[in-house]
């Protein structure tokens, strides 16, 4: 079966990728996100008085053709590298690098000349006089797709599986996705020279002062504070109100800062991820499923590892597999 219509769900950064593959190797693609704008964990918060990358925080480069898409992000000034000075030093040997203004501006780079419908969330998948028809949760349709990537977090990506690939929605179901709690916080400034944190027990697993990034928003007195709970914490505050996440985390990046107080100057916000992160330990699969007979295929960080680079690789090897069998 000839394969010329594509649809991609899921507009993060493998779908994106995926999507900007096939039409540069002459697929018609369409990309179908249930939010109301692209990029998924690839997510910056703006405000009046400042922004916040609130999910994903940096990445690092390591494959030659991830490699070579980011120098030329480098050069347009749409990424740059970021070296923060460090509370609780990782094993650091990958550069860090951010996406300018913020993190969320990596996908709208890869999502520039695709045909995206937002606010658009897929419900159901069937075949269709040998192609596939697209249910929306709106209760339209959407048919004559030659083939269906699914570019979605693995809980989300299991449903719409069931029916036509049990194999693959059970190998899905087997690696859950952790959930996170974020806090996004504006404080006058602190008498604190670290710039970021990635703590080894309590509440928090990964804090990091905004404003220190490159060409993010920066005011006279005025600090931006991210802060990301650890995936255990978080799923034992899973349904806790923002208010009591808001207060927890801020007293807990207190005492990560070594600080009594602080002043905060504008309101604060939280973020509940429900699919944040892969959950560690569990053996990786394949950077990329695809099916020739049923025309169908899985990619996306969550087959693999939870890194934005993954991503990226993800969808691009699952575009050269479309093209390989079409």
């Amino acid at each position: 079966m000839s394969i010329k219509n594509v649809a991609v769900t899921g507009a993060g950064l493998a779908g994106l990728t995926c999507a900007q593959q096939l039409k540069s190797l002459g697929f018609d693609v369409t990309v179908f996100e249930k939010s109301r704008g692209v990029g998924g964990r690839l997510s910056t918060r703006r405000v009046d008085w400042a922004s916040f990358d609130h999910g994903a925080q940096y990445f690092t480069v390591r494959a030659p053709s991830f490699r070579q898409w980011v120098d030329g992000l480098l050069a347009e000034g749409t990424v740059a590298q970021w070296s923060p000075v460090m509370r609780t030093a990782p094993q650091k040997n990958d550069a860090w690098y951010v996406a300018c203004p913020g993190m969320n501006n990596l996908a709208r780079a890869q999502a520039k000349g695709l045909a995206i419908r937002l606010n658009t969330r897929v419900t159901a998948l069937a075949r269709v006089a040998d192609q596939w028809q697209l249910s929306m949760e709106d209760g339209t349709h959407q048919s004559g797709f030659d083939g269906v990537v699914l570019a979605l977090p693995n809980e989300q990506a299991v449903p719409l599986l069931a029916p036509h690939q049990t194999e693959w929605a059970e190998r899905l179901s087997a690696v859950p996705l952790q959930p996170c709690w974020t806090l996004m916080l504006t404080t006058a400034a602190l008498d604190v020279d670290y710039e970021a944190g990635q703590p080894i027990s309590g509440p928090i697993a990964w804090w990091a002062r905004n404003d220190s990034k490159p060409a993010r928003i920066q005011r006279q007195g005025q600090q931006d504070w991210v802060v990301q709970a650890s995936a255990t914490w978080t799923a034992q505050n899973l349904q806790a109100d923002k208010a009591t996440i808001i207060e927890a985390l801020q007293r807990a990046l207190l005492v990560e800062l070594d600080v009594p107080s602080c002043t905060v100057l504008e309101t604060a916000m939280a973020h509940r991820w429900l699919y944040a992160r892969r959950t560690p330990g569990l053996p990786a699969a394949e950077s990329s499923w695809w099916s020739p007979s049923l025309q169908l295929g899985v990619c996306g960080d969550g087959l693999t590892h939870s890194r934005v680079e993954q991503a990226y690789l993800s969808g691009h090897d699952m575009a050269l597999q479309i093209r390989n069998t079409a």
